[in-house]
């Protein structure tokens, strides 16, 4: 519970399940898996998809062609569901197979 975990390195797969945890990552290619309750996502290198529990967000970098802007998800507002997969396609987020 109340994890802080950072990931600097490229190709990260990074997973939480516990409450309240923070996660950073910085490197490109992430998959981040934090499905605990509360849980705060924020990345600044590309994301190939990720997770999120019950009550979480995330803000998750992406690129529209002309510059990287990022996209804030809220559990439970625009579609997004606890536990399912997602990654960012035109600039929003579709769900993906686990």
């Amino acid at each position: 519970n109340d994890a802080r975990i950072g990931s600097s390195g490229n190709d990260a797969r990074i997973g939480s399940s516990g409450y309240g945890a923070q996660i950073g990552s910085s490197g490109n290619g992430a998959q981040i898996d934090a499905t605990g309750e509360n849980v705060v996502v924020a990345c600044a290198g590309s994301v190939i998809r990720f997770r999120l529990g019950p009550n979480g967000c995330a803000a998750i970098p992406y690129h529209d062609g002309k510059r990287a802007r990022f996209l804030t998800l809220y559990v439970g507002e625009g579609g997004i569901k606890a536990g399912a997969w997602y990654e960012i396609r035109d600039g929003k987020p579709a769900e993906v197979p686990a």
